[in-house]
């Protein structure tokens, strides 16, 4: 059985006991947010669309609205996904979930396309809402236009979007073109670990578009010595100079991760040496900061390296930002000690706030 089937297997058993959707409910205190079954219960809808899983697929975005609210870990594509389904039913009375999706935040107000609130379409959305009655209605016909003739929208618009929506969430419909990205895509972590060194190892000519789901892919399996590699990879294909900095620095902010402090001193002095970016030097400095900190050993020759490059530029100019100001404070006092650091917890207590922050209580 293919993880699509189990995914319809489980759609069957919802349809046949709807009292199981419960198990597809959001809560904000739990660990578990069931964002992603709640999105491959989506894609089971999606491969075998039946009138009759309306109140399924609207209850199922209620949800995903309500992860939204609270900003819980996942992605907000399955949200969108989610919608995209709602609109195959083609139902106007949508309209109202869907503004207050659009209205959760700012970053709704931007991300969730306007193009939803009229995609049952235009003429029919409006004879709907000729006789609604809801609070916002008002509110609503303000943001779409007040009649018909006056919508934001176009019904080619909209019948455009609706085609720009179906290619973009090709990868949840049957046959699956992509096998890896689309085990990526639903949480699928095991079976997505078992296929990862296949997909590496592939003859290609890495283009941009693959490399960028190399370093996606190692950092999801959480396989630092992989993150390095793809980050490798990534600068010997790079044909485009403006990112090389970007990736020099990821680079190197891994190696500082992993205890490369000598690898992570190469990039970072090269870096700073080649840049007048205040930007860029800041964080060529946070990282500085962070090879000292977890050596925590001022007679390290790689830890009295990053110093000196830490004061000159310090110096240079001036003033970073108040988190890396407190981090080269606890430098300082390290490198002042001239011996093995004291442990963090012999710190002033305001600038132990930095170290938690960016290690952990552990550290």
């Amino acid at each position: 059985m293919t993880v699509v089937e189990n995914y319809k297997a489980e759609l069957e058993l919802v349809r046949q006991n709807p009292k199981l959707l419960d198990n597809y409910r959001f809560d904000k205190d739990a660990i578990d947010s069931k964002h992603f079954d709640r999105l491959r219960l989506n894609i089971a809808i999606y491969n075998d669309l039946k009138q009759t899983d309306y109140e399924i697929v609207k209850f199922l975005f209620a949800e995903e609205k309500e992860w939204r609210k609270y900003g819980k870990g996942g992605e907000v594509d399955n949200l969108y996904f989610c919608a995209f389904i709602l609109t195959l039913f083609n139902s106007p009375e949508i309209v109202w979930l869907f503004f207050e999706a659009k209205n959760i935040d700012f970053d709704s107000g931007i991300g969730f396309d306007s193009e939803y609130l009229v995609s049952a379409g235009i003429k029919e959305t409006y004879r709907y809402l000729k006789t609604a009655d809801n609070p916002k209605k008002t509110e609503l016909l303000k943001y779409i236009g007040e009649a018909e003739e006056s919508c934001i929208y176009s019904q080619i618009d909209i019948d455009d979007w609706k085609e720009y929506k179906k290619s973009y969430f090709r990868s949840y419909k049957l046959p699956i073109q992509d096998e890896l990205y689309f085990l990526y895509s639903t949480n699928e972590r095991e079976l997505f670990l078992k296929k990862l060194p296949e997909w590496i190892n592939q003859e290609r000519a890495w283009t941009y578009e693959e490399l960028s789901l190399y370093r996606t892919y190692a950092k999801y399996a959480n396989d630092k010595a992989l993150e390095i590699e793809a980050f490798k990879l990534t600068l010997k294909k790079n044909d485009k100079d403006f990112l090389t900095e970007v990736y020099n620095q990821e680079l190197a902010a891994l190696y500082v991760e992993t205890g490369e402090n000598t690898k992570a001193l190469e990039i970072l002095e090269r870096i700073v040496k080649g840049t007048d970016n205040s930007n860029i030097v800041r964080n060529c400095i946070e990282q500085l900061c962070r090879i000292i900190i977890r050596t925590n050993n001022s007679s390290d020759e790689t830890s009295k390296n990053s110093y000196h490059i830490i004061k000159v530029q310090h110096k240079k100019y001036r003033n970073f930002s108040p988190m890396v100001e407190g981090l080269i404070m606890d430098v300082t006092e390290i490198m002042k000690e001239g011996k093995i650091a004291a442990p963090n917890n012999s710190l002033p207590k305001a600038r132990r706030t930095w170290w938690k922050e960016f290690f952990g209580s552990g550290y």
